[in-house]
């Protein structure tokens, strides 16, 4: 069976607004339809298979403590999933629409996140993913039926915007859509009550990212009211490898303790730690090596749906979502040369707690997230970044922040063991010739660089003075600059082209011919890579 949420043409979505507000008649308990079944506690996971084609849909890269070690269409998929649990997901947080209302269910239902799926998985994996192709009309669909699983497509077709902010000038709010096909998966049909979220047509905005009283009138119908003695999280807190989970009406036996699973793939079972004591309000275990930053959940010795708690999230690092500081464990490379061919170089963190990271400094130099970003929150516990030029050469520091507190890395810069050089200004191979032609050129401490320019990419061989690849025999090479290296390993150049009259097109490739200190200034010169780039105007 596949449930549709239905597009009401290009332009509808304003207009369907408009008869919303000014021809539905008042809601009413009976607008929700239920099409037969519940999720089981064997059913209550769920994943993304993030291969949605569309750049839009995983723009927002901007971490958040409520949603830890994710971004993107997976972290707009988690939002839109535990809108429908029992509570608010941890303090409510990680939606402008909500504000801290996020998770409003009311039921005794509530899902556990398993990451990233690596497939679309069969119809009844719990996968969300993106579909090629279109269906006239349909944004996505639900297949069903319910109590074996379910599956979610989104036609890629549209133009599926991540949030997290409000504005879906251009596109489809993820968040939304998800929302809504969610509620079919939980057993619900169509509503007939404007404004809910299960109503058939998808409205312009971000409103069905938030269930109505009708949708959970229909939750409850399906799962119960929550019930008081239902298990509830109020705190998590790491250290050590083991975690302590806080609440109320935890058995005296026979707890477990649900995790989220690490990296992606996986059978989407969650990582369980079974047969645990409590006291009733403190549950403690170590924590598995398979389990990663996401949600814990805590199911009693029981079989009902209300024997499953509400979802917390933790980045198992520190408390709720990051609440630790970050730490630094590794950094690859461990050194690094001061100019990288085409670089700048990667240079990837390994550690815990960069969920939620602030700033990352390093040699003194904040690096920025904005686009193009300078640094990159692959997960918990990965940071990959672009290495800056460093003012001098031996460690550079690597400082990492977040709203727990601050850690100290370092990473070691030498020289270039070879000549060098970068065009610093030619991303994508253009020049712009009011701006000159900015040069890195890299090398030893005291190495004499000479800077060769030419149209030409065919060499020029001087026997034992030098040997190019440019300057076609010498009839067309030019000496830009002879700068020396200085001691932090490089110089940064910028030729002027101003004036020069040079056509759109025009071809520029640079080379050094270095007098390096391995030869005591003795001849041939050392020569270094080749950049080419074109005058854009």
């Amino acid at each position: 069976m596949k449930f549709k949420n239905l597009l009401l043409g290009a332009s509808a979505p304003i207009l369907a607004l408009g008869l919303a507000t000014t021809l539905v008649t008042p809601e009413v308990s009976t607008g929700y339809s239920l099409i037969g079944g519940s999720l089981s506690h064997t059913q209550r996971d769920f994943r993304v298979y993030n291969n949605f084609t569309d750049a839009a849909a995983n723009n927002n890269q901007t971490p958040d403590d409520q949603f830890p070690g994710y971004q993107g269409a997976v972290m707009a998929i988690w939002k839109a999933t535990v809108e429908w649990g029992s509570e608010l997901h941890g303090d409510g947080t990680g939606d402008p629409h909500q504000s801290t209302g996020l998770g409003s269910g009311g039921a005794n239902f509530d899902s556990s996140f398993q990451g990233e799926a690596t497939g679309t998985g069969g119809t009844n994996n719990n996968i969300h993913s993106e579909l090629s192709g279109s269906s006239p009309g349909v944004l996505a669909y639900c297949e069903t039926p319910i109590s074996d699983g379910w599956r979610i497509r989104y036609y890629s077709n549209w133009n599926w915007l991540d949030g997290p902010g409000t504005s879906t000038s251009g596109g489809i709010d993820l968040q939304s859509v998800a929302c809504h096909e969610f509620g079919h998966a939980l057993g619900l049909g169509h509503s007939n009550t404007g404004g809910a979220t299960m109503y058939p047509s998808i409205l312009s905005g971000v409103n069905s990212r938030s269930i109505a009283t009708d949708d959970q009138n229909g939750l409850k119908a399906i799962y119960g009211t929550k019930s008081s003695s239902k298990p509830r999280i109020t705190g998590v807190s790491v250290s050590a490898g083991q975690i302590t989970v806080t609440g109320t009406n935890f058995d005296s036996t026979g707890n477990q303790i649900w995790f989220t699973q690490a990296g992606s793939g996986g059978n989407g079972q969650p990582i369980k730690v079974t047969n645990l004591t409590s006291n009733g309000t403190t549950i403690t275990a170590s924590v598995p090596a398979n389990a990663g930053p996401g949600d814990v959940l805590v199911r009693s010795n029981g079989t009902s749906h209300s024997d499953l708690s509400n979802a917390w999230p933790t980045d198992l690092n520190g408390s709720t979502g990051g609440g630790g500081a970050p730490t630094i464990s590794g950094v690859s490379p461990s050194s690094i040369e001061q100019v990288v061919i085409d670089g700048p170089g990667l240079v990837t963190l390994t550690g815990s707690g960069f969920t939620g990271t602030s700033s990352l400094v390093v040699d003194g130099k904040t690096l920025s997230s904005a686009f193009p970003p300078e640094y990159n929150i692959v997960n918990d516990n990965t940071i990959t970044f672009s290495m800056p030029l460093t003012d001098t050469l031996g460690p550079a520091s690597i400082i990492v922040t977040n709203a727990s507190g601050t850690t100290v890395g370092s990473i070691s810069v030498v020289a270039n063991a070879a000549p060098t050089i970068e065009m610093a200004n030619s991303n994508p191979g253009f020049l712009f010739q009011a701006l000159g032609l900015d040069l890195v050129v890299g090398g030893q401490p005291g190495d004499i660089a000479f800077v060769c320019g030419s149209p030409d990419l065919s060499p020029t061989i001087i026997p034992g003075i030098m040997d190019l690849g440019i300057g076609a025999g010498y009839t067309s090479l030019f000496i830009l600059a002879t700068p020396s290296i200085p001691a932090k390993g490089y110089v940064e150049l910028n030729i002027p082209m101003a004036g020069l009259g040079l056509p759109s097109g025009f071809g520029i490739h640079v080379q050094t011919a270095t007098l390096t200190l391995s030869t005591l200034y003795a001849l041939p010169t050392v020569s270094s890579n080749v950049q080419s780039g074109s005058i854009l105007f």
